[in-house]
């Protein structure tokens, strides 16, 4: 196989026109987020930035199964399995992220996964409190 076929192998049902959708749909998803609270919720900073740091969150979770029922079963599955199991030195977030990511490279999307997460990283780097 050549690395074409590899790079093709690992874009999952998406295409290349996805990828700027799915970058567009994460910053969206934040910024509306960040709008809505600060303007409508009057939310203090730090409530802000959590809920920009779901919100792109579920919007690349969501972007990533939105095309197949399936994906989006398991990755219902998975949530609940998972909802009572939240280690104390994990938040909730961190957890949701995780199952995201590993929904996408499981789906045989890991290129896309890596790709759609560079904003993403980017808005929680953003979000996150320093240690």
């Amino acid at each position: 196989m050549n690395w074409k076929g590899t790079i093709l192998d690992n874009m999952g049902y998406f295409s290349l026109y996805d990828i700027p959708n799915l970058f567009i749909a994460i910053l969206a998803a934040a910024l509306l987020t960040y709008l809505s609270g600060k303007l409508g919720l009057r939310a203090n900073k730090a409530a802000l930035l959590t809920l920009m740091a779901w919100s792109a969150t579920v919007a690349l979770g969501v972007g990533l199964v939105k095309g197949q029922l399936a994906f989006a079963v398991i990755l219902a599955a998975i949530l609940i399995v998972a909802k009572g199991y939240t280690p104390k030195e994990i938040s909730g977030g961190a957890l949701l992220m995780a199952m995201v990511i590993g929904l996408g490279c499981g789906s045989g999307a890991t290129l896309i996964t890596l790709v759609a997460l560079v904003p993403l990283v980017i808005l929680l780097r953003m979000t996150g409190k320093p240690e």
